[in-house]
């Protein structure tokens, strides 16, 4: 029985060393953000979920504090998620990426973190990509940090977010997750207004496995031409697409104004 007892202590040191470790930040990624391991979240290891109806929101403030949907190149912001729960949950945690709309990549430095907020990089299709996360769980859920926007305009920029209500009762049982998004426009420029320069057409993020927006007002459908020889047009609305009905795999996208003018085309990948 002894010896039992001595083989069991790795196993329950381990546990402990399991629930620490998510405590202080969930060791995969699980924003939901492109390229992330499409069945992973936070219930992956919070199960079961607990009554708990979580709500999760950001603010992105600027130097005056006052709230903003757009950023100017350069400029530093406080970025400030809310993890929120009803019935009580004891305290809270989170995860978050902040990337550009087109390439999926990395966007603006993080500095001054809050209270209870660390960066950890974790590894997505064979790439680092930071986020931040809690350092250890937060009874208020509110979590800040100061974030430097690119020197340059690099289009729509989106930050994905995942919040976590707790019980904290020492293992992964009835909690529960939530998972949300948030756009900041690119900047508006007058100069660029003001030539005869046209972007061409591009959907993003690319790849993608639901909606998808494009960056043009003129399209007003879209082809999409399957390696295999399938077509499917699908209709804008409100510079957005939903690819529900569309098959995993690759195609040439072509676009078209109302007057059925091609405007361009693109390669993309639906997962």
């Amino acid at each position: 029985m002894k010896v039992l007892k001595m083989l069991g202590i790795p196993a329950i040191l381990g546990g402990i060393l399991l629930l620490l470790a998510n405590g202080s930040g969930v060791p995969q990624a699980v924003t939901k953000a492109p390229g992330e391991v499409s069945h992973n979240s936070c219930a992956t290891c919070h199960t079961p979920v607990g009554n708990y109806v979580p709500t999760i929101g950001l603010e992105v403030l600027g130097q005056d504090l006052v709230k903003t949907d757009n950023y100017v190149p350069g400029q530093s912001y406080t970025v400030r998620v809310k993890v929120a729960g009803t019935n009580n949950p004891k305290s809270y945690g989170f995860q978050m990426a902040c990337l550009d709309s087109l390439t999926n990549s990395d966007r603006g430095i993080w500095s001054d973190l809050g209270a209870n907020v660390k960066q950890q990089n974790l590894t997505v299709q064979q790439k680092q990509r930071k986020y931040l996360v809690q350092s250890s769980p937060k009874s208020d859920g509110i979590f800040t940090v100061k974030w430097k926007a690119p020197d340059a305009n690099v289009g729509p920029i989106k930050f994905y977010f995942a919040g976590l209500a707790v019980n904290l009762t020492g293992n992964t049982n009835g909690d529960n997750n939530i998972v949300g998004q948030f756009t900041l426009k690119s900047p508006a420029s007058s100069s660029l207004d003001n030539t005869s320069i046209s972007t061409e057409p591009t959907l993003f993020p690319n790849p993608s496995n639901g909606s998808v927006s494009i960056n043009s007002p003129e399209v007003a459908y879209v082809i999409f031409h399957s390696l295999l020889g399938t077509t499917d047009i699908i209709q804008i609305q409100n510079h957005e697409l939903s690819l529900e009905t569309l098959k995993i795999g690759t195609y040439i996208v072509k676009f078209y104004d109302k007057n059925q003018r091609n405007l361009g085309s693109q390669k993309f990948i639906k997962f």
